[in-house]
């Protein structure tokens, strides 16, 4: 009988988010999988290297979504698509009522100060949508839409970084007032005066 090996990813990535990662055992994780544990140990060799291979699977489907935001529509603006890529992730904050779905975000939390390699494995998923922010912000700088005194990866960066704090700060106001004015700031500060 053969095994998916995504069937275990998708458990892990679950039970990561929900559960937390040191408060997730390898047996829950074998026993809602119905992964074989010689399989597991074959493949991971740790529970630690499961969670690296979790956090590439979905950082690898995280900067998937960004390339799809920021450059589905190819007609529009980076401006805009960037514009637009903010306001869809403040919405969908606000409606699950600022519960957090984000994976590396968890990891960042939970294990960068305890685990050097889920810090570095945490890093590189998280600069895998940095990647895809950046290109949009060089298109942007290129077509005269946003400001070039300032680096396309700091943009980036700062767009990032300033949806995951405003998230913490739009869920201890219960709304999304603060994130929206917060992030509106950030876009007024990276366009072309």
């Amino acid at each position: 009988m053969k095994h998916d090996i995504n069937t275990v990813l998708d458990t892990g990535q679950e039970l990561f988010r929900t559960r937390g990662y040191f408060n997730t055992g390898t047996e829950e994780i074998l026993e809602k999988s119905g992964y074989p544990r010689s399989s597991f140990y074959y493949h991971f060799k740790s529970k630690e290297g499961f969670a690296n291979q979790v956090l590439e699977s979905y950082g690898d489907a995280s900067a998937a979504y960004y390339r799809d935001q920021l450059f589905g529509d190819a007609d529009a603006k980076p401006i805009d698509r960037i514009s637009s890529f903010i306001h869809k992730t403040i919405d969908h904050a606000v409606q699950g009522k600022f519960k957090s779905d984000c994976l590396i975000q968890k990891f960042s939390i939970e294990c960068a100060g305890m685990n050097e390699n889920l810090r570095s494995a945490t890093r590189r998923q998280i600069n895998k949508m940095l990647n895809v922010l950046e290109e949009c912000v060089v298109e942007g700088q290129h077509a005269g839409e946003i400001r070039q005194d300032t680096g396309a990866r700091e943009l980036a960066e700062l767009v990032q970084s300033q949806l995951y704090g405003s998230f913490i700060l739009g869920r201890l106001a219960s709304n999304g007032e603060g994130m929206k004015k917060n992030m509106q700031r950030v876009l007024d500060y990276m366009k072309c005066k």
